[in-house]
């Protein structure tokens, strides 16, 4: 997939409100962006385990994003992540609660509670969170 084809679904993307278990125009969260992002370039991925995320998913069984994100695609050491690659961050109390899909060499899309669907910059604040990236393409 070429730069240009990234911007169109970037575009098609931006400004998408947050939503708890969204996996459509109306609302996403990280997980259901990465899901329609994806399959819009033709890869299916899971959009969950099975079972129901509760709001709180993370106390009860922080490693749960972790055990999902290993049987995506390979892992990718930090240093060669490209357009198309799976982010994942640590977030409040240092638990994997975050990803995204990288559009460019150096920038991300993705989306937090609150939020709406927004590009940024993999900079110091996210790399200093970022857990690991996988290569789903």
């Amino acid at each position: 997939m070429d730069q240009k084809m990234i911007e169109q679904l970037v575009d098609k993307y931006l400004g998408v409100p947050y939503r708890h278990l969204g996996r459509d125009l109306n609302g996403v969260d990280c997980l259901g962006l990465a899901y329609l992002f994806y399959k819009d370039c033709g890869i299916d991925i899971p959009d969950n385990d099975g079972s129901l995320y509760e709001a709180d998913w993370f106390v009860k069984d922080p490693e749960r994003y972790v055990r999902g994100i290993r049987r995506l695609g390979t892992e990718v050491p930090i240093n060669q992540i490209q357009p198309l690659d799976f982010v994942y961050f640590r977030m409040g109390r240092g638990v994997i609660t975050h990803g995204g899909v990288m559009v460019t060499s150096n920038a991300f899309i993705h989306v937090l509670e609150r939020t709406r669907v927004h590009i940024s910059p993999l900079d110091f604040k996210w790399r200093r969170r970022l857990a690991g990236a996988r290569r789903i393409v």
